[in-house]
């Protein structure tokens, strides 16, 4: 069963995104933003409705001749071995970099639930990467999985200051024994 444009546009509208429907052919424009930035992206629906690829738009770019042009390449096919949906791929006659995802229709269908799944997945996906990819053509060194809900200590943020208040204030009492108990998840 192939997928029509009027039931890709029902299923996208279920996520709650806003679109643009392409009159000349069967793809969505969305956008999204994240924690390292802005980004858009097409949905198009191919062969007959039987083959559906997100796409990403200027995500970054590389060119062939560009001194960092090796270590991007590596990072890429690092990030690529370890993810399932997306991935990531490098056109060295522009050096533009896009990520995708892309699902075979064939004979089945494609659910709200599916859809929505794959929306957050690449999303996330992309955004996630967009400061390693960045950083590693800008300095050639691969600066490893950035992620920006982790402060230093490797704890998202909100939790090292509960922590450090926690301990400041058992300081300030006195210190804190090795016998103490450590703090109850209700003090977190």
């Amino acid at each position: 069963m192939a997928l029509t444009k009027e039931r890709l546009q029902s299923l996208v509208k279920a996520t709650g995104l806003k679109f643009y429907v392409d009159p000349d052919r069967d793809a969505l424009m969305l956008g999204g933003q994240g924690v390292n930035g802005r980004y858009q992206f097409v949905i198009l629906l191919e062969l007959g409705g039987e083959f559906l690829q997100f796409r990403t738009l200027r995500y970054h770019f590389c060119p062939s001749d560009h001194a960092h042009v090796d270590a991007i390449l590596r990072v890429l096919g690092e990030i690529n071995f370890q993810l399932r949906f997306s991935k990531f791929g490098w056109d060295a006659s522009d050096g533009e970099i896009v990520a995708y995802g892309d699902l075979w229709i064939s004979d089945g269908d494609v659910t709200e639930t599916q859809m929505d799944r794959m929306l957050k997945s690449y999303l996330s996906i992309i955004d996630l990467q967009y400061a390693r990819i960045d950083a590693t053509i800008k300095t050639g060194k691969d600066p490893g999985e950035l992620n920006p809900f982790q402060g230093p200590s490797g704890l998202p943020p909100e939790v090292q200051k509960v922590l450090d208040r926690i301990k400041a204030e058992r300081d300030d009492e006195g210190g804190a024994g090795d016998d103490d108990e450590p703090p109850g998840i209700d003090e977190l």
